[in-house]
């Protein structure tokens, strides 16, 4: 097989998740570059301003952590899936039952420990991040005091400086799943819930999805063989929090109802579908991993 991934008896389908996540207080997302001198992580816009950036690689390390260190127990001991399967980063298991390398991709490049020579390729993509409104970057400072031995060295203390996006800042993401069986995407919306909390760099992390009474939480799952409905991806050049949520609302609408081949879930309804996909993440696929395994 071309993919390296045996045929499943499930349907496959494509899956989109789009949602409105925000910082419900200030975060630090490393610079690309110069992640020593605690400068955040921004991205340049056309008409020459600068946004904090959620940059989808992160996300994507933060979702494949989640599932790495999910926990497992077989035969009376607790493990991580990780430990389990032996899979990590960069070191991909290469397994067919590995439901990370099924999803994310998996390259063995050498045989070893009974694993072959093995590619997956990887169906899951991410976008979005850029931040809305355009705050900038705020930066903070915390006293720094030398210890005795310093002074003594005639050092003066300097301050600890560091950007953080502001509170309150909305960011758009996606992510985007091709050809996945209903179980395969389990682990994708374990990983997406799982990393919410956990997002950022150092202390404080972690955002949560936007919800007002209007639409609920702003969250749409998509699942489909033909992309009849329209993407819920916001413009960059938005600015105004308001003016993106109703832009959001207005795409989240553009969708067909009663199409077999597509199936959109908006607000509430898209939040249960994927705890219930999760949920079964943890107590169909995980014990039936540490059983087989």
């Amino acid at each position: 097989m071309a993919s390296g991934l045996t045929p499943k008896g499930e349907a496959l389908y494509h899956w989109d998740i789009y949602a409105l996540i925000y910082a419900p207080q200030e975060v630090y997302f490393g610079h690309e570059t110069q992640v020593n001198v605690n400068l955040i992580e921004t991205v340049s816009l056309p008409d020459g301003s600068e946004r904090v950036y959620l940059s989808p690689t992160k996300r994507r390390g933060v979702e494949r952590r989640a599932l790495l260190y999910a926990p497992v127990e077989r035969n009376g001991q607790h493990l991580y899936l990780t430990d389990l399967l032996n899979c990590g980063i960069p070191n991909t298991c290469g397994r067919e039952n590995c439901p990370i390398c099924r999803v994310y991709g998996a390259l063995v490049p050498k045989p070893r420990e009974n694993i072959p020579r093995t590619t997956f390729s990887g169906r899951l993509t991410h976008g979005g991040g850029v931040a809305i409104p355009a705050w900038p970057p705020l930066e903070k400072q915390r006293a720094m005091h030398p210890s005795d031995l310093r002074r003594e060295l005639g050092e003066d203390p300097q301050p600890f400086r560091r950007q953080y996006g502001a509170p309150g800042l909305l960011f758009p993401v996606y992510n985007h799943v091709f050809g996945a069986t209903e179980t395969e995407f389990r682990a994708v919306a374990y990983a997406f819930l799982e990393s919410l909390p956990r997002l950022g760099a150092g202390n404080p992390k972690g955002l949560d999805l936007y919800e007002d009474e209007a639409f609920g939480p702003y969250l749409v799952l998509d699942r489909y063989k033909a992309p009849l409905g329209r993407r819920v991806v916001l413009p960059p050049t938005l600015k105004d929090p308001e003016e993106a949520l109703a832009e959001f609302r207005r795409r989240a609408e553009d969708a067909p109802e009663g199409e077999a081949l597509f199936q959109r879930r908006r607000g509430r309804e898209a939040l249960e579908a994927l705890r219930n996909l999760a949920k079964a993440f943890v107590e169909k696929d995980l014990p039936a991993l540490a059983s087989g395994s």
